[in-house]
């Protein structure tokens, strides 16, 4: 069997028992009725803008009809509701049968603060009414009003933020940001678990009488990899299929090029990103120790996330282009870039090359790690040990040692005692989630942009969650080593 036979039927078990587990189906569904729903809801909860009036005492006749044009005028529907007597207005008001209350056609009463949109159709039509009033008494015709009256033209242009790009561009940058980090970061941590569960439950050691390592970990992360690139498509048709059942939703235009470059990038980034993780898995026999040894990357992943929002405001800068040449964050901030229409022809290219490169080399050293690793039992290996082949089974096993060592009665392992309790543990939580709460603050006051200053936020919360993490299982390895 040849080693692209091998790799496709790895990838198809992946594909096989991932896709029949409980936890990802329900996952999956989740986020599709998630979507669904962020779509559908808000055109379906819209009651169409309709706003209701009441008017009581001397009411001019032409005051309704005008009130409705107006309304229509910016997209309101408005309703008018007659009352006998302003008592019984008022009390409409109160009841919240009513949105303000017309007295005499010149007192509007309203329940709490006034509804400005409102105010202005309904202050606009008691002056046209008055206008009309004035000029029939001047004696001008209705039509000569009409003319004097007729509104001018005027267009609306939106800016955004960058020169030459619409509000829709900056929009769709965001939003794939947003999607290439959340899908490559839970398809990468995927992988980190696959092989951590196969290792701990010895199913490696009967794959790899079949296979060589390197050409398991490709075909698990080709497996994962197309799983993700599936839910992606999945997500994206459900979308596509709200916005034509529902007309009203604004969705932004993305051009053809920035879907096909954003699935570029996510095929790239996963495959640089699980190749790490694949790796590092390896060196534990436990998730609770991949997590830590995965740290790193994590930040690595969630700085070049941050850095890639901070790019779309100023994705023509030369610090934005070296940002998205660099392989780590390259997958995040060249999509921006091209959505923004701030990449050259080339700038792709470059990134592309440089990202190759850079998971060529990651795959020759992350398979050697892999070899090295994966086969290693009970405390986490290091790193250079891996890389050297210095497992924990320093010499040969004989059949007779086999033998001795099925026969033989299991120790049990004493109990490691805990380094940090529930309590302390909350403790640090909650320091982390003030100290990112300010960090947002401070950048919202800067940037006047809350979606920046929630992601810059939830960035500093996830490192120094990861942080604190490392530095407990790192107190707790020492502890370890200390015993006797």
């Amino acid at each position: 069997m040849n080693g692209a036979r091998q790799v496709r039927l790895v990838a198809a078990r992946e594909i096989r028992e991932r896709s029949r587990s409980g936890g990802f189906l329900a996952s999956v569904v989740l986020m599709v009725l998630g979507v669904a729903a962020a779509i559908v809801l808000p055109a379906v909860l819209d009651t169409g803008g309709a706003k209701d009036v009441g008017v009581t005492g001397r009411t001019p006749s032409q005051l309704p009809a005008l009130v409705r044009a107006q309304g229509e005028a910016v997209g309101t529907t408005v309703r008018i509701h007659s009352y006998e007597s302003r008592t019984a207005g008022e009390q409409a008001v109160r009841d919240g049968e009513v949105d303000v209350l017309v007295i005499d056609g010149q007192r509007l009463e309203w329940r709490k603060r006034a509804d400005e949109q409102l105010r202005a159709v309904v202050s606009g039509a008691i002056q046209l009414v008055a206008i009309r009033e004035r000029a029939t008494a001047a004696g001008i015709s209705p039509e000569d009003l009409s003319a004097l009256l007729a509104p001018v033209p005027i267009t609306n242009v939106e800016l955004g933020i960058v020169e030459g790009r619409s509000p829709d561009d900056e929009t769709a940058a965001f939003v794939m940001t947003l999607v290439l980090f959340g899908a490559i970061a839970t398809y990468g941590a995927m992988v980190l678990s696959g092989v951590v569960e196969e290792k701990s439950s010895r199913t490696v050691e009967v794959l790899l009488a079949r296979m060589p390592a390197r050409n398991l970990l490709a075909g698990k992360i080709a497996g994962i990899g197309l799983l993700g690139l599936a839910q992606i498509a999945l997500i994206g048709v459900v979308a596509l299929v709200a916005k034509a059942t529902v007309a009203e939703v604004d969705l932004p235009a993305v051009r053809a090029a920035v879907i096909v470059w954003a699935v570029v990038w996510f095929i790239l980034g996963f495959a640089l990103y699980a190749t790490v993780f694949g790796a590092l898995g390896s060196l534990a026999s436990r998730s609770e120790d991949a997590q830590s040894i995965a740290g790193p990357v994590t930040v690595v992943l969630v700085v070049g996330f941050l850095a890639s929002f901070a790019a779309i405001g100023s994705a023509s800068t030369t610090w934005a282009r070296l940002v998205s040449w660099f392989p780590a964050w390259a997958p995040f901030a060249m999509p921006n870039r091209i959505a923004m229409g701030a990449a050259t022809w080339w700038d792709p290219v470059v990134a592309v090359v440089l990202t190759l490169v850079a998971i060529a080399g990651l795959v020759i050293l992350g398979g050697r790690v892999y070899s090295g690793a994966i086969l290693h039992t009970g405390a986490t290996l290091k790193l250079r040990d891996a890389w050297q082949g210095k497992t924990a089974t320093a010499h040969p096993i004989t059949e007779t040692d086999a033998r001795r060592v099925d026969t033989a009665p299991r120790p049990v392992a004493p109990e490691q005692p805990a380094t940090s309790s529930p309590r302390s543990d909350r403790r640090v939580q909650g320091v982390l989630l003030g100290i990112a709460l300010v960090v947002a603050a401070a950048v919202y006051l800067i940037s006047r942009d809350a979606v920046i200053a929630i992601a810059v936020g939830a960035g500093a919360f996830a490192i120094g969650t990861r942080t604190a993490r490392a530095r407990s299982d790192a107190i707790r390895r020492h502890s370890a080593r200390q015993r006797p």
